[in-house]
């Protein structure tokens, strides 16, 4: 099935008034609507799809369509970039996501040709240097007082270390000193895209294997830090970043090398949160007793959220079988599904 008949079986439920254009408002909210789904590789239903108008659902199969189409060429580039030796770059978010996914799928191949044993997330490729102790400088310190309380809730909350929050807001803030992190964006932690409509266009660093390159990208604007270490949290909630949380994985060591090529595209991404982690000690944040927490226990026996459109939330909570669900699962990956085992991309995407 390709995404042409997906899409056909989906207009079907629309109706035929073409004669008003959707608000600009709802064409970027069905956009980024529609990259996010292909994204994160989501199964949307068409009947709650529908319950946001006409205008929006057409606007958001256009979208959907053409992200798709992006994300085939761009999965197909990496696979190819891969074997070939080569890099490219990319502004899109959606090419960028299937860019480095294409090469983790080639690089599986490889390893199943040459009988190599798959070790994506396997512990020799987890950072285990070990970083000296060290006395932070003053705003340093403040910064870690600033967020601590705050990091350990949340860490609670949504299964997260609270080491590697804190360690991330320095990293991504610059320990809270970046234009991003300040008023009136309050963006801890280079968060893309918009929250409740408020967003802002900021230069950004991306890397293509130890390529890297300045690109410009939308960066979520908040209205206090606190808003943005909860946006962040729930970020963390899709299926993307499954590895990342406290009980998926062993350390937080395994989480911080999660989040590289998929957080983050620098490929030192891992062992700069680690040298934080250790140099101010930051695991002391970390509650290694298991208290059971229900909110956590219900994140994680769910399927992830979408996080950052609330209008769209409520297409990942479950549905009656009979409502009608398309998923771009069948149309982003179409011909590399029945070319051959999705070992490598299958880690990434939702089961």
């Amino acid at each position: 099935m390709n995404d042409n008949v997906i899409l056909g079986t989906v207009v079907m439920l629309v109706s035929l008034n073409t004669a008003l254009p959707a608000l600009a408002s709802q064409q970027d909210d069905a956009r980024n609507a529609a990259e996010v789904a292909v994204i994160n590789q989501e199964v949307v239903d068409a009947q709650v799809l529908r319950s946001h108008g006409d205008e929006y659902t057409r606007e958001f199969l256009l979208q959907f369509h053409n992200a798709t189409q992006k994300y085939r060429q761009a999965f197909q580039l990496g696979i190819a970039d891969q074997e070939e030796g080569r890099t490219h770059a990319f502004g899109d978010h959606v090419e960028q996501a299937a860019y480095q996914r294409g090469i983790e799928k080639a690089k599986a191949q490889t390893q199943e040709k040459t009988g190599a044993k798959e070790n994506t997330f396997s512990d020799q490729l987890v950072d285990q240097k070990r970083y000296l102790p060290k006395q932070p400088l003053p705003n340093q310190a403040r910064f870690i007082n600033q967020i601590a309380d705050d990091a350990r809730q949340i860490g609670k909350n949504y299964d997260l270390y609270p080491s590697i929050i804190i360690a991330q807001a320095a990293l991504e803030s610059n320990w809270g000193t970046s234009d991003l992190s300040l008023a009136p964006h309050h963006n801890l932690f280079g968060v893309k895209g918009k929250y409740n409509g408020r967003g802002v266009l900021k230069p950004t660093t991306e890397f293509v294997g130890s390529q890297s390159t300045q690109v410009q990208d939308i960066f979520c604007s908040y209205t206090s830090t606190k808003q943005s270490l909860q946006d962040y949290a729930k970020t963390l909630q899709q299926p993307l970043y499954r590895e990342v949380h406290r009980s998926v994985v062993k350390s937080y060591r395994e989480a911080t090398h999660a989040l590289v090529g998929r957080y983050a595209t620098d490929p030192d991404y891992d062992k700069k949160l680690n040298q934080i982690i250790d140099s101010y000690q930051l695991t002391r944040y970390d509650d290694p007793k298991k208290d059971g927490n229900t909110q956590s226990q219900i994140i994680n026996s769910r399927q992830y959220k979408m996080p950052r459109r609330s209008h769209l939330r409520e297409l990942h909570q479950q549905t009656s079988p009979k409502h009608k669900k398309f998923s771009p699962v069948v149309s982003v990956v179409g011909g590399a599904a029945s070319a051959g085992a999705l070992t490598g991309l299958k880690k990434l995407l939702v089961s």
